[in-house]
């Protein structure tokens, strides 16, 4: 065989050999796919179980303070309106507990059982603690940019990683919740056994119930007019506020604060305030203090104005010691119920004023708060302190012409930018579209209160906030059940769409030309 034989055969067999590979690439082998932990499912099948269980829950003659029924409560004939009424507003309930809302269509202190209170605070906490541990996972993911499991990254730059390792995240996380919350309800107890004269075991209750919802930012409370009669003591509004702020903070900015030694010269084992919990802290400090005494100033003679006293400069004038003390003492009531009224309109549905005597100004400054809410990976709602700075950041690059988004000494990326912009548009159109709903529905409550009170209503249910101008129980049954999904909607919308963001790398293989077009 002379060479060139050889040759010819040695390339007949390769292009074989291609032909078989050809082919056997062509025919399609069956592969494993692995399971993939989905957060947003798991988080939509959580609630929905817990609004399901929640209802039925509340339905039942254990949970009524009428021991019947909830649809035997008007009428001890079975009809098939009261039923779908009562489960309605039982359904709203569950939504709003486990959404950690606190939008209520019944007086919860009077329509539940201590069996009812029972089930709301568990639908509080288990809605809580699903939602912090969700939205710490979600915000390692974020700022690490790293697959579920490898938050170690994030721990680290958090000066924390030899004490909160990834595989401990969701057990840190609950230690973090219950000690707040125990914290909060021991102070409480001793205010309400001490300073009240509750007697031991309605002290512990209501102790353990606003304490979780305080922390939990749901907002729902036992007494019958909230805590309005409870602003009186400073104290009090103090200890709740806290809870309320502490819960909408987050528990990475919580343990980076904590595992901050300034004191150490160590460079290496000091730790440091990382650029999100900057932004948390200093965002929540301006929107509490700085809208707390703009709210404060509004309603200072209309809210605040709880007791007609003489001025305090004049009485100072005059030497009415008492007077002066007086006026003084309520002044200062006035203030810090205005500072933390402004803290519960950004995530929680405490009132330490009548909500129907503030004034137009103020329920406008309220539902902006509302719709801010609080700070990603805690318990409140809203569009999240982080993103409105990014987005105020962004708009002060582009005005000034700077191609980059910097906040101190860092470099905010175009990714994070695109973010921000997405959340708070599908924010401000989800609240719109069903706004625009409740426009066609509520024909009633438009006639005898005007539209606003609607769009205040889905402000508070998207921002998870629970504050209303007295309309949920005046709601139709479509517009509870549109202010319901608003409120399922509005906690886990925002989370979903921050998760597939977070996942989503899309790599684009061509690139097409360019061109300009006008906006604006």
């Amino acid at each position: 065989m002379n060479l060139k034989e050889d040759t010819l055969l040695r390339d007949e067999r390769e292009r074989l050999q291609d032909t078989v590979e050809d082919i056997q690439s062509a025919i399609p082998i069956p592969v494993k796919k692995k399971s993939r932990f989905d957060p947003r499912r798991m988080m939509v099948v959580t609630f929905l179980v817990l609004i399901t269980v929640g209802t039925f829950l509340l339905s039942t003659p254990w949970a009524q303070a009428s021991g019947t029924w909830a649809w035997f409560n008007q009428s001890p004939v079975f009809s098939w309106n009261a039923f779908w009424h009562a489960l309605l507003d039982n359904f709203f309930m569950a939504t709003s507990s486990s959404c950690v809302t606190g939008l209520t269509v019944v007086n919860v202190s009077s329509y539940y059982s201590t069996f009812g209170h029972v089930v709301l605070l568990l639908c509080i906490q288990l809605g809580g603690i699903s939602l912090l541990t969700l939205g710490t996972l979600l915000v390692t993911i974020l700022l690490g940019r790293v697959p579920a499991g490898g938050e170690d990254q994030v721990m680290m730059s958090y000066g924390a990683g030899s004490i909160l390792r990834a595989n401990s995240l969701l057990g840190q996380t609950i230690c973090y919740v219950f000690t707040f919350e125990f914290i909060g309800a021991t102070l409480l107890f001793l205010r309400h056994y001490f300073v009240h004269g509750h007697d031991l075991a309605k002290s512990i209750w209501f102790s353990c119930f606003h304490s979780v919802s305080a922390f939990c930012n749901a907002g729902i409370s036992l007494y019958e007019q909230n805590l309005i009669d409870m602003r009186g003591d400073l104290v009090y509004i103090t200890i709740i506020t806290l809870l309320v702020v502490l819960g909408g903070i987050g528990f990475l900015v919580i343990a980076n604060v904590f595992h901050y030694r300034p004191w150490n010269l160590d460079l290496r084992n000091r730790g440091k305030i990382t650029l999100h919990s900057r932004i948390v802290l200093w965002a929540t400090f301006y929107l509490c203090i700085g809208g707390g005494l703009l709210f404060t100033i509004l309603e200072w003679n209309h809210s605040l104005n709880f007791k007609v006293i003489t001025p305090f400069w004049q009485s100072l004038i005059e030497g009415d010691w008492g007077a002066t003390i007086e006026s003084l003492r309520l002044s200062t009531q006035r203030i810090c119920s205005g500072i933390s009224q402004a803290a519960m309109f950004r995530t929680a549905g405490f009132n330490f004023v009548d909500m129907d005597v503030v004034t137009p100004p103020s329920n406008l400054l309220s539902a902006f708060l509302m719709l801010v809410g609080g700070s990603p990976g805690s318990m409140a709602g809203g569009i999240k302190t982080t993103t409105l700075v990014v987005l105020i950041l962004t708009i002060r690059a582009y005005l000034r012409g700077s191609p980059v988004v910097q906040l101190h000494r860092r470099t905010i990326s175009d990714t994070i930018c695109r973010e921000a912009m997405v959340i708070i548009f599908y924010y401000l159109l989800m609240v719109f579209a069903f706004y625009f709903i409740l426009l066609l529905t509520e024909q009633h409550i438009i006639a005898q209160r005007g539209d606003f009170v609607l769009f205040y209503e889905v402000s508070s249910a998207f921002g998870t906030v629970g504050l209303s101008l007295n309309v949920s129980p005046t709601l139709s049954p479509i517009g509870k059940l549109v202010i319901a999904l608003a409120m399922f909607i509005g906690r886990i919308g925002p989370i979903s769409i921050a998760f597939m963001m977070a996942r989503r790398e899309l790599i684009h293989h061509i690139r097409y030309p360019e061109e300009t077009i006008t906006v604006g």
